[in-house]
């Protein structure tokens, strides 16, 4: 500690021209400075020691932050596009199932008419909507979609969708043609002398050989006489064209019409003509009156039916009254 407090005596000799410098300098302070350089230094070489652990930290965590960034980055563009690739899917599905409601509506349409042609009644059924949730009891045992993702799930459907559409699109041109040939019958239907062509189910004279009731000798009786009263209504036994309107002897007043496919009817002893030659008519409309004219014993309906111009029997087409089809 002595030592501490002695003091020593630093000269400095510039040159010869120039005089001495002494300066005196205790010995604790000779210690100190150097000590503190040392310290100094010390303390320089543990900061960069600390401030390049540091930068290697930084470093290191921003590699990590860049990484997870460019990892969140990739997910997010992932998923951007596994969105938009659902968009573009429910768009796809959205129009199918458009075209698909079209489709269902023609095929509802055409089968309205298959039914209005075949004389059913539509009978409305009414279809609880999935997406609609009615009151009332609910139940049943559920299943985790887990095996399906969105994409599978949306390409599913569009499979199920396209399916159902190829269905429809083959199913049309079928009922399309049952339409057709259900018309086509309708049609026959329609040009076929089915019906009674009066109300009255008398039948006085039968076709075939007869005694005539003139004549009193025997004589082919060329149609079917049904009796009634005078001014009874007359029907159209088909549709048709009216091709003789007249009033002869010992026909009457009389009507042929022309049914196609070479058959054709006649109407005898009318007491009235409501239609005239050149007249469309359909089956079950009033073309005349029951009457008694021409040759004819009192008021009845001769009434015959001629295929490719020969007369047949009328009653193997007497199948339906006229009510039966209104």
């Amino acid at each position: 500690m002595k030592w501490m407090s002695k003091r020593f005596t630093l000269v400095f000799i510039p040159d010869a021209s120039q005089s001495v410098r002494r300066y005196s300098v205790s010995a604790s302070l000779l210690v100190l400075i150097p000590a503190f350089f040392i310290l100094m230094t010390v303390c320089a070489a543990l900061f960069i020691y600390l401030y390049t652990d540091n930068q290697d930290a930084i470093g290191r965590l921003a590699g990590h932050i860049t990484a997870s960034q460019e990892q969140h980055a990739e997910e997010l563009s992932t998923k951007n596009n596994q969105i938009a690739a659902l968009e573009s899917d429910l768009a796809v599905l959205a129009e199918q199932a458009r075209e698909i409601q079209n489709k269902m509506n023609d095929i509802a349409e055409l089968e309205a008419q298959l039914k209005d042609i075949a004389g059913i009644e539509s009978s409305e059924v009414q279809i609880s909507s999935a997406l609609t949730m009615e009151s009332g009891g609910q139940g049943g045992e559920e299943f985790p979609l887990s095996k399906l993702d969105d994409e599978q799930l949306a390409e599913q459907t569009m499979q199920n969708f396209s399916a159902l559409a190829q269905l429809m699109e083959e199913l049309k041109p079928s009922l399309e043609s049952t339409m057709e040939a259900m018309l086509q019958y309708q049609h026959i239907q329609d040009i076929t002398p089915s019906i009674w062509p009066a109300d009255s189910r008398k039948i006085t004279s039968t076709f075939g050989i007869r005694r005539d009731p003139f004549t009193r000798r025997t004589s082919l009786h060329s149609g079917l006489d049904l009796g009634g009263s005078r001014g009874d209504p007359i029907y159209a036994a088909a549709d048709g064209v009216i091709t003789l309107s007249e009033n002869t002897y010992p026909q009457g007043n009389n009507i042929i019409i022309d049914h196609g496919r070479g058959i054709k009817t006649r109407y005898l002893h009318l007491n009235k003509r409501l239609v005239e030659v050149g007249d469309t008519v359909t089956k079950g409309q009033q073309i005349g009156e029951l009457g008694n004219t021409g040759r004819s014993t009192g008021p009845h309906l001769h009434y015959e039916v001629f295929v490719n111009d020969t007369n047949v029997n009328p009653m193997p087409y007497l199948k339906e009254d006229r009510e039966e089809r209104e």
